[in-house]
């Protein structure tokens, strides 16, 4: 085909990739697993850098000008809602154009992660992993040895990192113990993924990237990370593959649920006798299977009222949202509204400060989609998941989980590993049982670390 530019409903193994090319992806890949490390006076909301998006931007106009590149309806579907989003402002004169711009303008720059992520071969995602996540690992272990040294090395790349304090664990190469334990709990699934799909195709693969990113979530001592990790586990036992007839799967996932079922009242009739450890991770595991009403007087209470404010704006707006960069001005209208402090039983501290945080950024994204947007951000949401669940990628229920995690907390729409799982969903390498997209090797050949 003469055109540098085509759709093409399903993508093809990549041939003949330029040094250029292939430059510009593994340099993508490598932010996309590192993604607050700053350069220059550029962020993304939440400290998010975008230069993952722009070098994954460089990428899809250097193919454009010197081979091809693919593209499918659903990456054609993202970018018109990327630019209805951008679009759909309903009262501008009450928008802050700093926030509209670095809320609305991520969906676009985000967008070429998903064209260029369908490009990623397995082998070199896996080697990134290999490369990244022992950084992360030297940094939050340096922040307990030293949080000077930690501080004087980390800020030049993480401005806002705020090292081991306040009872919070490390924050490695992220601006806090939250953000480093969640993306830890992704780089999880990412290695899951990659190591699953090399292990089918023949390369015998260490698990020690895995081991080394739960180290990682221990290390960071997040509320977050360690309920990813826990969501994680219980999907991969209840959902991994079996052996036999159908009747046998049944059978396996029904004893597993029975024994899961076990596992969970033994640790709430244990843990409701247990004393607080006085690690933050480890306390709000508790406290939810202790008495998860008292989550409402965590910090989880503001991204319970913000995702409650999401849904009602979107009901009150008859399901067309409030457009782009509104939900700060019209969330803190339906909290005092719906009297929401008062529904959700706040008390103390987070009585006066959730209200407060309408002043700064939203502590989830769902409800930005929701109130902003209405019907159409919901439908978004919904195209994502629904292709990510369609697709062949190994541990789809884990991606999912992950990515609903991501949203339903304090991620932007610009945090990097989100995108690339979808793209990845899309990547031929990475279906289950596609042998065709590697080139064949001996059984159990080593997989260089």
């Amino acid at each position: 085909m003469n055109d540098r530019l085509y759709v093409a409903p399903p993508f093809a193994a990549d041939d003949g990739d330029d040094i250029i090319s292939a430059s510009l992806l593994a340099g993508a890949v490598v932010l996309c697993c590192l993604p607050y490390l700053v350069f220059g006076p550029i962020a993304a909301p939440s400290q998010v850098q975008p230069w993952a998006a722009l070098l994954c931007w460089a990428f899809v106009l250097h193919r454009v000008l010197t081979s091809s590149l693919r593209i499918n309806g659903f990456q054609l579907l993202v970018l018109a809602f990327a630019l209805w989003f951008m679009l759909y402002v309903n009262d501008p004169g009450n928008v802050g154009l700093d926030y509209y711009l670095r809320r609305s303008a991520s969906f676009v720059i985000c967008w070429a992660i998903i064209v260029a992520a369908p490009y990623v071969s397995p082998i070199l995602l896996w080697r990134v992993l290999t490369i990244t996540l022992p950084l992360w690992s030297g940094f939050a272990v340096l922040g307990f040895v030293s949080k000077g040294l930690y501080l004087a090395i980390t800020k030049p790349l993480v401005p806002t990192a705020q090292g081991v304090a306040g009872g919070r664990g490390a924050t490695g190469l992220a601006p806090e113990a939250t953000d480093f334990g969640f993306t830890m709990a992704f780089m999880v699934l990412l290695a899951l993924i990659t190591r699953k799909v090399l292990s089918d195709r023949g390369y015998k693969v260490p698990a020690w990237p895995i081991g080394l990113a739960l180290f990682n979530v221990a290390l960071s001592q997040s509320g977050s990370g360690f309920f990813a990790v826990i969501v994680l586990g219980g999907l991969f036992y209840l959902t991994r593959e079996g052996a036999g007839s159908r009747a046998d799967i049944r059978g396996a996932v029904a004893f597993r649920l029975l024994a899961a079922g076990g596992v969970a009242a033994a640790l709430v009739l244990t843990i409701g006798m247990a004393p607080e450890t006085g690690v933050r991770g480890l306390d709000l595991v508790i406290l939810s299977l202790r008495s998860p009403s008292g989550l409402l007087n965590t910090t989880l209470s503001y991204r319970i009222v913000h995702n409650a404010v999401g849904i009602l704006g979107m009901i009150d707006s008859r399901l067309m949202g409030y457009g782009a960069g509104s939900f700060l001005k019209v969330g803190a209208q339906l909290y005092a509204q719906y009297d929401l402090g008062r529904f959700f039983g706040l008390t103390g501290y987070y009585a006066a400060s959730v209200p407060l945080s309408f002043t700064g950024s939203p502590v989830a994204y769902f409800p930005v989609l929701f109130l902003e947007y209405g019907l159409a951000g919901l439908a978004f949401v919904l195209l994502l998941f629904r292709t990510v669940s369609l697709s062949a990628l190994p541990y789809v229920p884990l991606a999912l989980a992950m990515m609903f995690m991501t949203w339903v907390q304090s991620f932007p729409a610009a945090y990097p590993p989100f995108w690339l799982l979808i793209g990845l969903a899309l990547n031929p390498g990475f279906r289950t049982g596609n042998r065709s997209a590697l080139p064949a090797v001996p059984a159990h050949r080593e997989m260089a670390a």
